[in-house]
C-alpha cells in the first residue's frame, strides 16, 4: 500500500511538474512577435533562424558587401514580462548578460584582446530617429583580425530586440556608414 502511496504521489508530481511546464511553453509561444524584415540596399539579407525553444526565439543576419555582419534576434529569453524600451530592469540586465557573453568568449580564448570601449544609450535611427537602445562597443581579434563588435539592445512587444553588428576595426571606433543606414531602417521597422 505505501509503494503504491508513493506511487500516485509521484504520478501527481510529474503530472502537475508537465501541466505547469506545458503552460509556460504555451505563454511564451503565444507572445512571440513576427518581423517582418525589409531588404535594405547595400546588405544581402539571410533566412530567419528559429532556436529549439520558444525563449531563444528567431534571428536574422544582414550580410554587407564590405564585410559586416548584423544578426538581429527576436527572443523573450525566459523573462515573463519585457516593457518596451530601455528603462525595464530586464532589458538592463539583459545587455549585461549580453556584455558578459563577449568577455566569456575572450576568457576562453575565442576572442583575444577584449576591450568595451562604449557603453551608452543611443537612437538607431539617429537624429531623425525614434528607437532608442541601450549600447556596447567592443574591439577585439579574433581569427587574427582586429574587429568592432556593436551590441543595441531594446524591449519591444515583451521580446528583447538584440542588434550584434560585426564589422573591421574602423580608425578611431568612427561609425560604420552601412550598419548606420541599416539602423535607421530597423528603427523604422520598430517605431512603427
Amino acid at each position: 500500500m505505501r509503494s503504491f502511496l508513493k506511487l500516485s504521489v509521484f504520478s501527481i508530481f510529474c503530472g502537475l511538474l508537465l501541466a505547469s511546464s506545458a503552460v509556460l511553453a504555451q505563454t511564451d509561444a503565444d507572445r512571440g512577435v513576427e518581423v517582418e524584415f525589409p531588404e535594405i540596399e547595400g546588405w544581402e539579407k539571410g533566412e530567419i533562424t528559429t532556436y529549439p525553444t520558444a525563449q531563444l526565439g528567431y534571428s536574422i543576419v544582414y550580410q554587407s558587401a564590405e564585410g559586416g555582419t548584423v544578426t538581429i534576434y527576436v527572443y523573450g529569453g525566459g523573462v515573463s514580462k519585457i516593457a518596451d524600451g530601455i528603462d525595464d530592469k530586464n532589458v538592463k540586465n539583459e545587455i549585461k548578460k549580453a556584455k558578459n557573453d563577449i568577455v566569456l568568449i575572450g576568457e576562453r580564448g575565442i576572442y583575444k584582446n577584449v576591450k568595451e570601449i562604449k557603453d551608452d544609450t543611443v537612437t538607431l535611427g539617429g537624429r531623425d530617429g525614434k528607437v532608442k537602445a541601450l549600447y556596447s562597443l567592443f574591439n577585439f581579434e579574433i581569427q587574427g583580425r582586429q574587429v568592432d563588435s556593436e551590441i543595441y539592445l531594446f524591449g519591444y512587444h515583451n521580446n528583447f530586440i538584440k542588434i550584434r553588428a560585426t564589422r573591421a576595426k574602423s580608425k578611431n571606433n568612427e561609425p560604420n556608414e552601412a550598419i548606420t543606414t541599416l539602423l535607421a531602417e530597423i528603427d523604422k521597422l520598430f517605431s512603427e
